[in-house]
């Protein structure tokens, strides 16, 4: 599992490192989603349609996909192995209560009894200054 999480966090660095260069290299002009402050009519062309969409656009979203299928997938993995790592924490807590023979009811009574009394707590831990 570890191996397919490992390729799949590789491949997630690639493709974003991929779009960022995509990005960079599309041009910008008022055909684009900045056209739309611009008085050119840059929001009409933008919903116009994708048959104008070169393939730098098409390559993008394709990568913009695969990067949010990526995550999903590197998402459920993780979650996936956090609760196992979860049930083999609360196994081991119980395993070794049971060796010890107490129950945590038990072990906080002990820890309360060795604490000082209260009225340790009234005199002072530094002497005073003359």
């Amino acid at each position: 599992m570890e191996g397919i999480q490992f390729f799949l966090l590789i491949l997630q660095i690639i493709i974003a490192v991929l779009m960022v260069i995509l990005v960079l290299i599309q041009k910008s002009d008022g055909d684009s989603l900045s056209g739309l402050g611009s008085g050119s009519g840059g929001l009409n062309s933008a919903i116009s349609g994708r048959s104008s969409m070169s393939i730098l656009s098409k390559a993008t979203m394709f990568l913009v996909a695969l990067f949010m299928i990526n995550c999903l997938i590197l998402a459920s993995i993780t979650k996936k192995k956090s609760s196992s790592i979860s049930k083999e924490l609360e196994t081991i807590i119980k395993e070794t209560d049971a060796k010890k023979g107490a129950s945590p009811k038990q072990d906080s009574t002990n820890i309360n009894q060795s604490l000082p009394s209260d009225n340790s707590a009234s005199k002072p831990a530094v002497p005073a200054v003359e």
